[in-house]
Formats: C-alpha cells, sequence, structure tokens
C-alpha cells in the first residue's frame, strides 16, 4: 500500500514540475498590413517572451474559426513575422501566437489580433471616396484613434485626417480628375503602438468623354448672324453638348444651345442673338457627361469684328480683331498654327471682289476709291452712298485635308453726296449713252430721291423717283423739240439730310 502511494506521490510531483516549466507567451503588439505590399504582406510584431529559456515562436492564423498552425519563428529574440500570402485587400485576417523552448514546451497562445479592412467606394459625380474600415481587434479599449493616409502620383503618404476610436468612415472630396490616389489607414493605441489596414487605390477618374472637340470656325453669314462649326471625335460618356458663348475670352460664358447625343460628329448652328457689326464673341462647345459636368471643351471660336473708317475722301481705313483661335487641343493631334492669312473685300454695289490680303498678326488695310468712283463717274454708273467690306481668315495647318476659313461682318464707308448734272443731250445721238438726260450720282441714297424737269413755260415734262432713271426726250405722245429745260433734284446721303439742286440745260435733236 506504502508502495503504491509513494508511485502516486511521484507522479504529482513530476505532473507539477512540468507544469511549472510552460513558458510564458509573447506579448502580441499588433498584426498590420504592409500598405501597397505585393504581393500583400501582414507584418506581426510583439514583444519577446519573459521565459528565457525560449527559443522560438509559433504563429497560428484562424481559419473557418479553427486556430491552424502557419509558421515557427526560430530565436527567443525575434519579434516579428511577416506573412506574404495574406487576402488582406478582401478580408480582415486574425493571427495568433505562442512561444516554445527547448523541451518542446509551449506557452498558451495569446488572443488574437485582427489586421483592419479597407474598403473604398468612388463616387465619379461628386469626385469623392467614402474609406470605411473594420475596428482593430487586439486592443480591447486601448484604442486612442485612427489615422487616415494619402498619397497620389509622385507624392509620399501625408496624414490627411485624425480620427475617434469609434469612428470607421471618412469621406475625402474634391479629387482632382483622372489623379491616382492611393489610401490606408492607421489605428493608434494608448501607447503609440500602431497598426495599419491593407491599401486601396484607384483613378479618381469621371465619365470618358469625346478623344476630341475641335471648334471648326465661327463666321458671320450674309444676314450678319454667327455660323459655327464644330467636329466631334469618339464621343465617349455624353449625354448632350452645348455651345456656350461668352464676350470675354476668358469667363462668363453661358450656355446658348443644347443638343442630346445621337451619335454625331459634327454640330452645326447659327447664332441669331448677336450684333456682329458691334461686338465679338467667343464660342466652345463642351461635352456633358452623366454627371451633368463638362468631361471635355473644344477650342476657342470667335468671329472677326471690322470695322471701317473713311480719314478723308474715298480713302478707307480698315481694322478688324485677330480669329481665335485654331489652337486645337492637344488630343486632337492636329497641328495648327492659328492664321495663315487674311483675305480683303469689297462689297460695293451688291459685288463682292478680292482687293488685297495680308499676313498673320496683321490687322489693317487702306484702300483708297477714287479710281473706282472717277471710272463710275465717267460711265455714268450710280454708286451708292455706301462702300462696304468684309474680312477672311484662312486656317494655318497642313494636316486638315479641308482649310477652315472665318469670314467678318460687313462695315460700311458712307461717303458725302457727289452729284454731277450734264448741260445738254442729244435725243437723236447715235451714242445711246448720249440720248438720257439724268444726273451721275454717287453715295446718294436711293430714297428719298426725286428729280423734275420743266419746259421754259414751267410745264412739267418728267418726273421720276428711280435714281436709275432719266428722260429720253420725248412721252407717249410726242417728241420735244429743241431748247432749253429746268431741272430740279432733291436727294438725302446717308445721315437722311436732304439735299436740293437745279439747273438748266439744253436738249438738241438733230
Amino acid at each position: 500500500m506504502k508502495r503504491f502511494l509513494s508511485i502516486i506521490l511521484l507522479a504529482f510531483s513530476i505532473s507539477a514540475v512540468a507544469q511549472n516549466n510552460i513558458p510564458d507567451p509573447p506579448k502580441f503588439q499588433s498584426a498590420s498590413v504592409i500598405p501597397e505590399s505585393n504581393p500583400v504582406t501582414v507584418k506581426l510584431t510583439w514583444l519577446p517572451s519573459d521565459s528565457t529559456d525560449v527559443v522560438g515562436y509559433i504563429v497560428y492564423k484562424i481559419i473557418d474559426n479553427i486556430t491552424t498552425t502557419l509558421d515557427t519563428v526560430r530565436g527567443r529574440d525575434m519579434t516579428s513575422y511577416e506573412y506574404t500570402a495574406s487576402s488582406a485587400k478582401s478580408t480582415s485576417e486574425r493571427f495568433r501566437l505562442a512561444s516554445f523552448d527547448g523541451d518542446g514546451y509551449k506557452s498558451t497562445i495569446t488572443d488574437p489580433h485582427s489586421t483592419i479592412l479597407l474598403k473604398s467606394s468612388f463616387d465619379r459625380c461628386e469626385r469623392k471616396v467614402t474609406l470605411t474600415w473594420s475596428s482593430y481587434v487586439g486592443w480591447g479599449t486601448n484604442i486612442a484613434n485612427y489615422r487616415v493616409y494619402r498619397r497620389f502620383t509622385g507624392t509620399d503618404y501625408q496624414l490627411i485626417k485624425t480620427l475617434p476610436a469609434t469612428a470607421s468612415e471618412y469621406i475625402d472630396e474634391n479629387l482632382a480628375n483622372n489623379r491616382w490616389y492611393c489610401y490606408y489607414v492607421e489605428a493608434v493605441k494608448n501607447n503609440g503602438t500602431t497598426a495599419s489596414s491593407n491599401s486601396i487605390d484607384f483613378t479618381a477618374s469621371g465619365h470618358q468623354g469625346p478623344s476630341c472637340i475641335k471648334a471648326n470656325y465661327a463666321s458671320v453669314d450674309e444676314d450678319q448672324n454667327i455660323a459655327l462649326n464644330f467636329q466631334i471625335t469618339n464621343s465617349g460618356e455624353v449625354t448632350e453638348f452645348q455651345i456656350l458663348r461668352s464676350i470675354n475670352s476668358d469667363d462668363n460664358f453661358s450656355p446658348i444651345a443644347s443638343f442630346p447625343y445621337t451619335g454625331q460628329t459634327q454640330i452645326i448652328y447659327t447664332d441669331t442673338d448677336v450684333d456682329a457689326s458691334q461686338n465679338m464673341y467667343y464660342y466652345k462647345l463642351v461635352a456633358i457627361d452623366p454627371c451633368g459636368q463638362i468631361s471635355k471643351t473644344s477650342n476657342l471660336a470667335s468671329n472677326i469684328l471690322l470695322k471701317a473708317y473713311s480719314s478723308e475722301t474715298t480713302e478707307h481705313n480698315l481694322e478688324w480683331t485677330e480669329y481665335r483661335d485654331w489652337f486645337y487641343p492637344q488630343e486632337c493631334n492636329i497641328n495648327s498654327n492659328g492664321v495663315l492669312s487674311y483675305k480683303i473685300f469689297s462689297y460695293f454695289d451688291g459685288a463682292a471682289q478680292e482687293i488685297g490680303n495680308t499676313g498673320q498678326g496683321v490687322l489693317s488695310f487702306n484702300n483708297n476709291i477714287a479710281e473706282y468712283v472717277k471710272r463710275c463717274h465717267d460711265k455714268g454708273i450710280y454708286l451708292t452712298s455706301s462702300f462696304c467690306y468684309y474680312v477672311e481668315a484662312y486656317e494655318n495647318t497642313q494636316d486638315i485635308p479641308q482649310q477652315q476659313v472665318s469670314r467678318s461682318n460687313i462695315a460700311c464707308v458712307y461717303e458725302t453726296p457727289i452729284v454731277w448734272m450734264p448741260t445738254a443731250f442729244n435725243i437723236t445721238s447715235k451714242d445711246e449713252i448720249n440720248r438720257i438726260f439724268k444726273p451721275v450720282l454717287s453715295f446718294v441714297k436711293d430714297y428719298p430721291y426725286e428729280f423734275i424737269i420743266y419746259d421754259r413755260w414751267g410745264q412739267q415734262v418728267f418726273k421720276t423717283t428711280d435714281v436709275n432713271a432719266g428722260w429720253t426726250g420725248k412721252d407717249a405722245k410726242k417728241y420735244y423739240h429743241t431748247d432749253y429745260y429746268v431741272y430740279t433734284i432733291k436727294y438725302a446721303d446717308y445721315k437722311d439730310k436732304e439735299y436740293s439742286k437745279s439747273g438748266t440745260f439744253f436738249l438738241i435733236m438733230e
């Protein structure tokens, strides 16, 4: 009986010794995801076991709620482990640790630490990202705060926000379009220990606009409205196009027309709400994305504003604004160098004729009409009071099959009336022009106008209000005989100032 008892006591003694030799566990510090690591890597850190006979540590991962041995780290002073087969970008992972000594005894297993899982949601319309994350598990109630870090292309991480321990969301707003961003969140323990989440990255791109929008021209048409032409390439995610207008090339653009996107590659529009003879207007076409925001903008197109002055009789000075701008957006891949040249046209009595040209940047031209007026007088041709002009700008490019052209408004110079009256005419002349008596008019308005002829006894023999009509020396009943006759003429200039003139002439009938 005693022997049996001693055996029991010995067994108990051995058991007690084994229990006392269990090493102390390590002090689990953090389970931290290394931002932007590839492959995704979790770094586990701890303080060494207090047991001096510890020779290493066992790393565990909880999989499907089962604590599973992951790896072994040799050396008592080893205090970290990197797990490179992590799925911490898609799930929060849980780890535990234990120490072991040279006799193979293991410590108790630590409580688990869970990585922070960071997720994001980017709002393309608002250009903002919402970050949400899971709480760090392992420190209990000892979390001091969370810190949000951000970097974008070409920069290092910067702390952008510190949030309380209860926080699990942050919204970062006003992101730059098409800029790449990367974020991670860091939990901070009361003693300063930190644990970072996985990193998330994305490009803050809005809806894809057209690859190219270019303004072909803004040109004043025959009705003095402004005709616009725009070309579109690869329209992308567009709900509509808008034409914007301003009287300032830098700002204050407002929409004047909109066009729902139907796959069109060209937009043609005429702006009738303008005074092209007095003002410059700047236009651009913009693409509107599904968020209602501008996703692409064309180059500017402006009308040419022409002014004409008369410094002295028959000397006309023309000045005009530079066309803008035929410098297309870079993405259009078109080599254009603005304006190549300007052509100047006269527009007299409804007939246009090129009278000169200037190079790029030369915005004035002088024209003396003295020879033209003399020629018309010699031929007895009636000239209106206005001499008009317009200018055309020509694009300087070799890459586009069709050179673009922009026309200015029509600008006129008004001259003082010149009226010349013959002193005689021969109704039997072989030359038809000599068989009609009428004034040679220059710069006279066609209304009001009155031309009357009287015989020597004061009887009216002819009257007209047509500036082109004259007296043939006869009427339906008879030819008038050789004698002196009296004429009166009333006319007006371009300011509606009225004039009158009278005199005598001799009718010859051979």
